[in-house]
């Protein structure tokens, strides 16, 4: 089975070109004062941009490995899979012996089964009981490729769901950052770095620093 595809790839598109933060009028010395912010350091270096990128990873990570242990146990029926998928995503030092103990027998039979499945596939003249044997780990086998492949898609899905809800939740954050760094400083308007080639107060390290890693 192929690995998850990475097409949710968790890429941050802050969208900021301007912020008004007071007003649009003069500030309160009655000077317009412009701020600019490099948001491509602030999307690289900001604590909770990483924290959400790490969600992200995480979350994609546990899926692929659902996906890796489905596409190394296509003899298992979907019982099995699903209690092994739960016991292997633990920590190893959290299993119990009972536990390590249920998934070496669930990876025995898994090769067990492969074995019987690749010999009766190699038999130039099989007998009947021996071609309804290949036919039904045949079917087992087509059923777990296909049950692999639909959650392959949910996967995908639900990882592309993810990353356009974290760069919403970036964009409103620093949004937010601008603002409370701009009012503070009693700034009229924020541009974006990238769009000013000379000029304006330089906050990109105050917003940085405002979006430190939320409490989990």
């Amino acid at each position: 089975m192929k690995a998850l595809r990475r097409t949710a790839s968790f890429l941050v598109t802050v969208v900021v070109v301007c912020i008004v933060a007071a007003s649009t009028v003069m500030a309160a010395d009655n000077v317009f004062k412009v701020g600019v912010v490099d948001f491509a350091r602030v999307t690289r270096d900001a604590p909770r941009v990483k924290q959400y990128r790490e969600e992200f990873d995480q979350l994609a990570a546990t899926l692929e490995k659902q996906l890796e242990i489905r596409s190394q146990n296509l003899m298992l029926d979907e019982t099995e899979v699903k209690e092994l998928i739960e016991l292997k995503l633990k920590p190893a030092e959290a299993l119990s012996e009972k536990e390590k103990a249920r998934i070496d027998e669930l990876q025995k039979k898994e090769r067990s089964l492969d074995e019987e499945f690749k010999q009766l596939q190699a038999t130039t003249q099989p007998t009947e009981q021996q071609k309804a044997r290949l036919q039904e780990l045949q079917e087992i086998q087509r059923k777990s490729k296909t049950t692999g492949e639909a959650l392959e898609k949910d996967y995908n899905s639900r990882l592309q769901a993810k990353a356009i809800e974290l760069e919403e939740k970036i964009t409103i954050d620093i949004q937010e950052a601008v603002k409370k760094v701009a009012e503070a400083k009693g700034l009229s308007l924020v541009l974006s770095k990238a769009a000013v080639l000379f000029g304006g107060l330089d906050i990109t390290d105050e917003v940085v620093n405002k979006l430190d890693r939320k409490a989990q």
